[in-house]
């Protein structure tokens, strides 16, 4: 298709340019992407939704859908590039648009519109969403200097715990035994509520909303009173369980790579048919994007206990919905920076404190003239009304958070390949063997297989069978107004169809005029439809 907007890599999109995008889009799909929203967020964004199918073989919702999100933790906004990335690439490559007659995609670049556009104008402090909570002594966070960005303040103390790096005096690192000073305190750039002088204390909730989802969902790890608060979270799952034909789905990340898979529980409790698939598909994706495959009980310091996620997409999706579902981590300001999973995980707090932030200040001072980020502001005085002389600065968020946007062209194909593949995996239904044989006066047995060539089953994972997306494989006979089914129901119901072949067999009687044209049909949300006309001998 021609006049595709192109995906920009050289910046993040700011929420006009997500919408500016997604209408050329729509504009020059010829009827391929509609677009709307899945709702508006709690500061009236939209969450723009995108659906992707070919019109000619049907409408989405009659097809296996795959599901695709970004951007729910609020500086994660490169996860938005790689969606867009996969947008473009559905409507202007011809291998991918012809998935599209098989699979409607549901896309939704940006699931957190409010905070990340917070994190764009601000580079402020936030995971998916702040609230503040005054409190005594509680630094509340605000624009003290006009300069647009809410950074850090420092002052100095001689009880201070941090000091100037010795090789970057760009950099704040913790005192070491020794060191002459000058030693400071440091804090978000803010106001204080109530200060006494006493010890400073953050006045901020903050709301991760990859712990609000409702399956092993834990109110110590989430801030929201119970699972779904999160307005954008609860759109999200009331689209999915309102669509049973989503069968597999991406949710985009940003941390050190890798490819996470469900994991709530330990392999040795997982049924071993959907671990096999599990890893099978993962495997698959390490290949095509050179991440990772990890279990989240990995995801973390080799020294540490096993680390379980609760309320997180991936679970709800696998245990609630038995969808195939992955997390992808595209990677943060350390692996911009040459700094692997295995050497982020294991490293000790003063290596990443001063090691680590060196590195990252080498990129950034070596890609100056190409990368957009704001890794670093230069610290200036300011008259603080409470704490009296302070500086404003530091490194901002985008340091540990933030890719360097060129990479993200790169990583972006390889996750785009891997969701095609995974996306050719859907359950696919076919009739094969329907006959019709006269046993009678006007009297025929109809005989037939409904089967799944798909390679998954109709309910995708075990966990599908008691999902509330659940729906049976649905075979039918559509007799004309003159014929009569004499035996068995005429719809016929079966609770799943295994993939690679398995079949169900089809029995009907029927009384109808010799030449008789009747009509077989098998359906399911996530296998599709498919008919056989049969002309009755």
């Amino acid at each position: 298709m021609r006049n595709v907007p192109e995906v920009k890599f050289d910046s993040y999109y700011a929420h006009s340019e997500i919408g500016e995008f997604l209408r050329g889009a729509e504009a020059a799909s010829d009827g391929w992407l509609s677009l709307g929203g899945l709702a508006q967020s709690p500061e009236g964004r939209e969450i723009w939704l995108a659906t992707l199918t070919d019109p000619s073989t049907g409408a989405p919702d009659e097809k296996p859908a795959y599901y695709v999100q970004g951007n729910v933790h609020a500086h994660e906004m490169y996860g938005t590039s790689a969606v867009l990335h996969l947008l473009h690439t559905l409507l202007t490559s011809p291998e991918a648009r012809r998935m599209l007659g098989e699979v409607a995609f549901y896309i939704v670049p940006r699931a957190n519109p409010d905070g990340a556009e917070y994190a764009l104008s601000t580079r402020g402090e936030v995971r998916s969403r702040t609230e503040i909570e005054e409190k005594l002594n509680g630094v509340i966070p605000q624009d003290l200097n006009g300069d647009g960005m809410i950074l850090s303040m420092r002052w100095e103390d001689p009880a201070g715990p941090l000091s100037v790096d010795p090789e970057d005096p760009r950099l704040l690192v913790p005192r070491r035994p020794g060191d002459c000073g000058p030693f400071y305190h440091q804090c978000i750039e803010g106001i204080i509520h109530e200060y006494d002088g006493g010890p400073l204390r953050q006045s901020t909730n903050s709301y991760d909303f990859n712990r609000n989802y409702p399956v092993g969902w834990d109110r110590s790890t989430d801030q929201a009173r119970y699972p779904f608060e999160q307005p954008e979270i609860r759109a999200v799952g009331d689209f999915l369980i309102a669509h049973p034909n989503v069968f597999a789905g991406i949710d985009f990340h940003g941390g050190a790579p890798a490819i996470l898979r469900p994991d709530s529980m330990p392999n040795e409790e997982i049924n071993e048919g959907d671990l096999g698939l599990v890893l099978e598909i993962g495997r698959m994706g390490e290949e095509l994007t050179g991440l990772t495959l990890m279990s989240s009980r990995d995801y973390r310091a080799s020294w540490r206990k096993p680390n379980v996620l609760p309320g997180n997409s991936k679970d709800f999706a696998h245990y609630g919905l038995g969808v195939s579902w992955y997390v992808i981590e595209v990677g943060w300001g350390f692996s911009t920076a040459g700094i692997g999973p295995d050497e982020s995980f294991d490293a000790l707090p003063e290596t990443r404190e001063r090691d680590f932030m060196r590195r990252i200040m080498r990129f950034a001072d070596d890609h100056a003239d190409t990368d957009s980020r704001v890794v670093f502001v230069p610290w200036e005085a300011y008259e603080h009304p409470q704490l009296g002389r302070v500086e404003i600065g530091g490194l901002t968020r985008a340091a540990v958070s933030h890719v360097y946007p060129p990479e993200m062209e790169e990583i972006s194909d390889g996750t785009t390949k891997f969701i095609l593949r995974h996306a050719a995996y859907h359950p696919r239904l076919a009739l094969s063997g329907c006959e019709a044989t006269l046993i009678g006066a006007g009297i025929y047995r109809i005989r037939g297989r409904v089967a799944n060539t798909g390679r998954f089953a109709t309910n995708v994972m075990s966990t599908g069978l008691t999902a509330r997306t659940q729906r049976p494989v649905r075979a039918s006979i559509e007799p004309p107004e003159a014929g009569e089914v004499l035996s068995r129901q005429r719809i016929l119901e079966f609770a799943a169809i295994g993939g690679g072949g398995d079949f169900r067999p089809l029995e009907w009687f029927i009384a109808a005029p010799q030449g008789t044209e009747i009509v077989v049909r098998a359906s399911h949300p996530r296998g599709g439809t498919c008919t056989e006309t049969l002309t009755l001998p």
